[in-house]
This record gives structure tokens, C-alpha cells and sequence, in this order.
């Protein structure tokens, strides 16, 4: 992210995160910091989600996907956007965790999920990373007894993006760790999703989770928007390859819920544009696919089209 880009960011929109602790959900709000973006449309929000980005620094040996080719992907863009993670982040076989943190920094991730995929060297050597991070974590079902992660790991964010209020969380799969208290992820995301949507007032609530597609799974990302309630959209990963799909669920009360996953390695991100009219109401969605590192899109579209062009680059 240039330097001018990064500066009118920081004027614009207002995001506050707040650590949640094992009491109630309406005992919080003591910890928090303040970001600034930009929002361009009075009558839209813009995200971008990625999932699955396994230290994807540089791009494949096909030419597109890692950081690098999505901060210019980012900068070509004409509209502001929220950038947000599933997890999955990091990549133990490549062993460059400060230099993918410190890109993520540089195309400027606004929130990622923790996930359990991210702690595999343990939650010490995690957090021995935590200087270098300056996006928010999110989980809302790990509890640390690490006194730098119970800090650093928040349960959500509200992100006040022009007039309207966008509430993010995350969720992590089952693992045991050392340090680490995993409740259930569809009691913990209900809990936090009504706090949202009722407390904090959010006209819109993302959940990022990193249970991944297994159907035989206890907890998977699908299970999990049709068994909560008060979440509009949840971008999903732990997948293996994954592709750039969004799917239209119904939750437990019958409402639409949106599911969004892309794949692996920033091969593919997408956006998507939610259209709000007078009475802040979601009556639009617009989404838009991208392929880092590419810029025509008849080119990016055949990518799209073709997974094996992806699988071939993995």
C-alpha cells in the first residue's frame, strides 16, 4: 500500500475493537484502538476476504496470487474496501511468518481470524510474532491463558465505515493446545452476533471462520451459518485448494445468510458490495471476483473458470 493511500485511510474510517472476556458480553469494552479508512459511497460497504493465505508471500509460478500482487490489486482499485481474513494465515513449511505478517501489514488487513492453524509452533511462538502485527485478531470461541494473547486476541469489531456499522468476529476449529480453551463455535458466534446486532447497533455482522467443509466434521463453516442467527455473512476457510464460491444458506430462523470462500494462496479474493437504501436496509449485493497479480479480466475470468490453471500453481 503506497504511502498517500495508506494516509488518506487513516482519515476516514473508524474501526474499534474490544477484547471480550469469560463473563458476560455486555461487561466489555475496556480495551480498544482506533483505525482509519476511507469510505467513498454513502450508501455502501465494500469487503474483501481472502482465507487460507499460508505465507503466500510472492506469487505462484504461474504469475498471480500472494501478498504482493494483492497490495497492487488493492491500490488499482477506484473504491475503498475493508480487508478481512478467514485465517489461516501463516505457513509452517516456509517459515517466513514475520515477512508475511509484515505484508499483510503493507496491503493493510483491517481483521483476521486466529485460527488454530496459525498456533501450530505453539502459543509461545505465536506470541513472540505478536510485535510485528498491526491488524486486529479476532476470535470470539478461544479464551488464552497467554497473558499477550488474552491482549492481543479480540472477540469482534465494530467498524464504523461512513454512516453504517459493520460488526466482525471470528471462529476457530476444535484443537488441543496447551494454554488454550475452545468452547463451542454456534454458541459462542450466536452470543456475539446478537451482541452486534443488538447492542452495538451493526447494520451489518461478518463472521470469520476457519472450520473448514468437511460434512462429516462436528463444526464446519456450513453447519455453521445455518445454525446461527443475526450473522449476514461468513467467509469460510481451512480448505485445501478451495475456490471463489458464495453461497446463499438459510440460518435456524430461515434468513439469508451469505457463506463466501476463495482459494488458497490469494489465488483468488473477492469483493462484495453491499447496496443499503434510505432506511439502512441491505436491499443490494454486488460482488466481484478478483485474481491477484492479473489485470485483464478476460484473463481473470478464464483463471477463474479453468480450477486446474489454480491447482496447477499450488
Amino acid at each position: 500500500m503506497n504511502t498517500n493511500r495508506r494516509s488518506f485511510l487513516k482519515r476516514n474510517v473508524l474501526l474499534s475493537s474490544s477484547i471480550l472476556l469469560a463473563g458476560p458480553v455486555d461487561a466489555l469494552a475496556k480495551a480498544s484502538r482506533t483505525i482509519y479508512t476511507k469510505s467513498v459511497n454513502q450508501k455502501q460497504v465494500n469487503i474483501m476476504y481472502s482465507n487460507d493465505i499460508n505465507g503466500a508471500v510472492n506469487s505462484t509460478s504461474q504469475g498471480f496470487g500472494g501478498l504482493k500482487s494483492l497490495q497492487t490489486t488493492i491500490n488499482n482499485e477506484l473504491v475503498s474496501t475493508l480487508l478481512l481474513d478467514a485465517g489461516g494465515f501463516l505457513n509452517f513449511n516456509r517459515n517466513n511468518h514475520t515477512e508475511t505478517i509484515q505484508w499483510m501489514n503493507k496491503v493493510g488487513y483491517h481483521a483476521v481470524n486466529l485460527s488454530a492453524a496459525d498456533l501450530k509452533q505453539g502459543i509461545d511462538a505465536f506470541a513472540g510474532l505478536l510485535p510485528d502485527v498491526a491488524f486486529d485478531l479476532l476470535s470470539c470461541n478461544y479464551q488464552f491463558e497467554h497473558p499477550k494473547l488474552q491482549k492481543a486476541v479480540k472477540s469482534y469489531q465494530v467498524i464504523t465505515y461512513g454512516k453504517y456499522r459493520v460488526g466482525v468476529t471470528g471462529v476457530g476449529e476444535t484443537v488441543k493446545m496447551a494454554g488454550l480453551k475452545v468452547s463451542d463455535p454456534v454458541i459462542a458466534l450466536n452470543k456475539m452476533a446478537k451482541y452486534l446486532k443488538e447492542d452495538e447497533a451493526c447494520d451489518l455482522v461478518v463472521c470469520l471462520s476457519h472450520l473448514g467443509f468437511d460434512s462429516k466434521a462436528k463444526f464446519n463453516n456450513r453447519q455453521l451459518a445455518e445454525y446461527t442467527s443475526s450473522v449476514d455473512l461468513i467467509i469460510g476457510g481451512n480448505v485445501l485448494t478451495g475456490k471463489n464460491q458464495l453461497y446463499a444458506l438459510r440460518n435456524k430462523e430461515k434468513n439469508e445468510v451469505l457463506l463466501g470462500t476463495s482459494h488458497t494462496g490469494l489465488q483468488s479474493v473477492a469483493q462484495l458490495t453491499f447496496g443499503f437504501n434510505e432506511h439502512k436496509i441491505n436491499h443490494q449485493l454486488d460482488i466481484k471476483k478478483h485474481v491477484p497479480g492479473v489485470t485483464n479480466r478476460a484473463e481473470m475470468n478464464e483463471i477463474l473458470f479453468d480450477q486446474t490453471k489454480i491447482l496447477k500453481s499450488v
